[in-house]
């Protein structure tokens, strides 16, 4: 299912690429299973089920994707780590909005673990990765394309050499540094938390916003600042800056885009007796495509 949502003079389209599953635990890092699986449903594995929800913004005359999902060019192992049970529905749900790989103009990206960058890349008939949008500029934060050239003992399993040299070669790579308007209304904004470089996007039109932070808020359940994923290299971070983006989503009436919840992909969000709640957007703000 892809839907509309018309942002002042922009089309955002929201669909997902595909289903994933991971460890419960890792998603929720300190939060003990008792609380967490009165939201979350786990299987006999402990593996909970997670969407790769995707935006893509059509807006001065340029074609934005954000984020990629795991696409197909994964390894068996990738497969596996990632719980992949279904193949990719990147370039069908693409098609749905009316946009090829080739009519791609920017890939704007949170950061680039492999279910949020594998999805830029395709295998060629001679089995190399190579970028999946030849007319896109890939846009990563400096710190983050630093993390993936750079790794350390911890996040070196998070970065795959052969999809990090297909990046590079391709020659499409554009890095930004701190807070950066890409386009009016196409913002890009440092959130750290999750890797340190991990970046929010914010799109912007007349009095409508959309805030995509990505792993900062993969779940409605993670609206809690204190549930934070086990993977988060900088857990405290990610602590400060959620209750810096929920003041602002209530304060400017920014919609909230969940980035791996199964069943809201985007909301408003309120502050009720002390604590953030969603609000569902209403539904003239939606139209579901069902082409």
């Amino acid at each position: 299912m892809v839907t509309r949502i018309p942002l002042g003079e922009f089309e955002v389209y929201s669909f997902v690429e595909n289903r994933m599953h991971l460890d419960g635990g890792a998603m929720f890092g300190i939060i003990p299973k008792k609380l967490w699986s009165r939201h979350q449903t786990s299987d006999e594995a402990n593996l909970i089920p997670l969407d790769l929800n995707l935006l893509l913004v059509k807006a001065h005359g340029k074609t934005f994707l954000l984020d990629t999902g795991c696409g197909d060019v994964g390894t068996e192992k990738d497969i596996k780590v990632y719980g992949l049970r279904t193949p990719t529905q990147l370039d069908a749900q693409l098609a749905r909005c009316g946009v090829s790989p080739e009519g791609i103009d920017y890939v704007l990206f949170s950061h680039m673990h492999f279910d949020h960058a594998g999805g830029g890349l395709k295998r060629d008939s001679n089995g190399r990765a190579v970028t999946r949008f030849p007319n896109a500029k890939y846009v990563v934060s400096k710190a983050e394309w630093e993390n993936v050239t750079r790794p350390t003992a911890r996040t070196r399993a998070a970065y795959a050499p052969e999809y990090f040299e297909a990046y590079s070669d391709s020659g499409q790579i554009l890095t930004v540094d701190g807070e950066t308007e890409l386009y009016p209304g196409i913002s890009l904004h440092p959130t750290g938390g999750h890797t340190s470089g991990h970046q929010g996007i914010e799109i912007r039109s007349e009095d409508k916003a959309i805030g995509f932070y990505a792993d900062i808020f993969p779940t409605t359940s993670h609206l809690r600042t204190a549930w934070i994923a086990a993977m988060d290299t900088h857990p405290m971070d990610s602590f400060d800056v959620k209750q810096d983006i929920l003041a602002r989503c209530v304060d400017q009436s920014v919609w909230l885009a969940f980035d791996h919840d199964i069943h809201t992909r985007l909301s408003a969000v309120v502050e009720k007796d002390g604590h953030h709640e969603i609000r569902p957007l209403p539904p003239e703000a939606m139209q579901d495509i069902n082409t």
